[in-house]
């Protein structure tokens, strides 16, 4: 028993080199995810919720395009966006359902009636959600958006740790496949990506050298991090210096400053900061 623990703990986060612990990637942990992970998965997925409304309304102004467009010689035709962004949409409801009713029956809550697997060989049709109740309750897309996100979110550590179980990963169509909790965490973390991608919300990184001032990363040799700077979109908009690791950011003037002294503005001492050879 003792060596069983002992090799439970030896076992590292999977997300591996994306692991968002601040001291060591990846972090080891009993877990499948470590806290610093389910900390950022919990926020992206809250995040979903505003990604859907959002698509909704490019939605709507791709088809009002549409109708008043003469699409001659167009690069992007308006309906094909259009196309594009109702099945992301499509695929976020599906996905934040499929987990919330896994989730709702490994913790044993109440069942909504908005959602039905489409196969019988879950892990947790024993529990029988849907006894007593053969037709779904009808409910907005949105409004299911919202209560799954937020319940996923609020027990994401659940999550995680739900063994294989069989879905459609994206959609109905899909083949269905076992996948593990903690790899529906990045799913819903990579579908907040996508959407951030659609939105236009995503900007490149110019990874630059240095050591962070928050967590003290320092960069590794063939790796890239953990400094980099976004690239501003408009002409006045800010320059940060911001940390792959913690997530801290500050002005790009206070880099400047540390590229001259190899201090930040606010270090009293040379000892915090090592310059990577």
């Amino acid at each position: 028993m003792g060596g069983l623990m002992a090799e439970t703990d030896q076992r590292l986060c999977n997300s591996g080199t994306s692991c968002k612990a601040p001291d060591e990637r990846p972090y080891p942990t009993s877990d499948p995810l470590c806290p610093a992970c389910l900390e950022a998965a919990a926020r992206d997925i809250r995040a979903l919720v505003f990604d859907y409304l959002d698509l909704a309304q490019l939605h709507e102004a791709s088809m009002s395009q549409a109708i008043t467009e003469k699409t001659s010689g167009s690069v992007e035709s308006p309906m094909l966006l259009s196309g594009h962004v109702e099945a992301l949409q499509a695929e976020i409801v599906h996905v934040v359902s499929v987990w919330e009713h896994a989730v709702r029956a490994v913790r044993r809550l109440s069942n909504p009636h908005t959602f039905a697997p489409l196969w019988r060989t879950t892990l947790y049709d024993h529990l029988d959600l849907l006894r007593r109740r053969t037709t779904l309750r009808p409910a907005r897309p949105g409004v299911i958006v919202q209560r799954a996100a937020g319940l996923l979110a609020a027990h994401i550590s659940t999550l995680a740790v739900i063994p294989a179980v069989t879905v459609c990963p994206t959609g109905i169509e899909d083949e269905p496949e076992p996948m593990h909790g903690w790899e529906a965490v990045h799913q819903l973390q990579a579908l907040h990506g996508r959407c951030r991608g659609a939105l236009g919300r995503t900007t490149r990184r110019f990874w630059i050298p240095g050591e962070c001032w928050a967590c003290n990363a320092r960069p590794k040799p063939g790796e890239d991090g953990p400094l980099w700077r976004s690239e501003p979109k408009d002409f006045d908009d800010p320059m940060q210096v911001n940390c792959d690791q913690c997530s801290a950011y500050r002005p790009y003037a206070d880099y400047e400053t540390y590229q001259v002294n190899l201090l930040w503005p606010d270090q009293t001492s040379d000892l915090l900061v090592r310059v990577a050879a």
